[in-house]
């Protein structure tokens, strides 16, 4: 196959992914996971297939990980005039912790995104937490984390919770490739440009594509 047809394959890929809404996109990212997994496990050059991740020379040592996340939605109507709708979110959980001999995880969270639609501004958030989690022998991993300071647009002042499901691999000896499924809840105390305002919650689930590295 020549690089020009490569090159309009992935084009194609991305813009299909665009058009996805968040549970096409969670099966495409697992697809993709478990093909990646296969083509490195051919050619590692330890000669061996991917692992799962704490099976891999003991899996202790700091991690820095991100998690990424994007979806797009679109709608039209006839009449259209009013009626269309087009909004876009991405997400970026980057990560930082340490691993012990035992498997138990105690690290940082920083989350930068941004939510945006055709007839208001974007949206931009940010958020900063830490917590605790465990990588289990058969690659799963537990994480979860107190936030304690997130903004959302005009939302400030926020605190709550966020707890990651994951699986992992290790391609190579420092890198690995995995899927998260993310839990956060958040309750925003301060927002000025509303009157009278007392709190806000706001609940989201996501579905990531894990990249990380191991640092011995």
């Amino acid at each position: 196959m020549s690089q020009h047809v490569k090159r309009m394959n992935y084009v194609w890929f991305i813009m299909e992914c665009r058009q996805m809404n968040q549970f096409k996109f969670a099966v495409v990212t697992i697809i993709v996971v478990l093909f990646s997994a296969a083509a490195f496990g051919q050619t590692d050059s330890g000669g061996r297939g991917a692992r799962p991740i704490s099976r891999t020379y003991g899996f202790v040592g700091t991690l820095a990980d991100v998690g990424l996340y994007y979806s797009q939605t679109a709608a039209t109507a006839t009449p259209s005039a009013g009626n269309t709708f087009d909004n876009s979110t991405s997400v970026y959980d980057v990560k930082l912790g340490y691993i012990s001999e035992s498997h138990f995880y105690v690290g940082g969270l920083y989350t930068v995104g941004s939510d945006s639609q055709v007839s208001a501004s974007r949206v931009s958030r940010y958020t900063g937490g830490a917590g605790l989690g465990y990588f289990a022998y058969n690659g799963f991993n537990l994480r979860a984390y107190y936030i304690f300071d997130s903004t959302y647009g005009d939302y400030k002042s926020g605190t709550g919770y966020q707890a990651d499901l994951g699986y992992a691999i290790n391609p190579t000896s420092t890198f690995y490739l995995g899927v998260a499924l993310s839990l956060r809840e958040v309750k925003y105390t301060t927002n000025q440009s509303i009157a009278a305002f007392e709190s806000w919650t706001r609940t989201e689930t996501y579905p990531f594509v894990t990249l990380g590295f191991l640092f011995y």
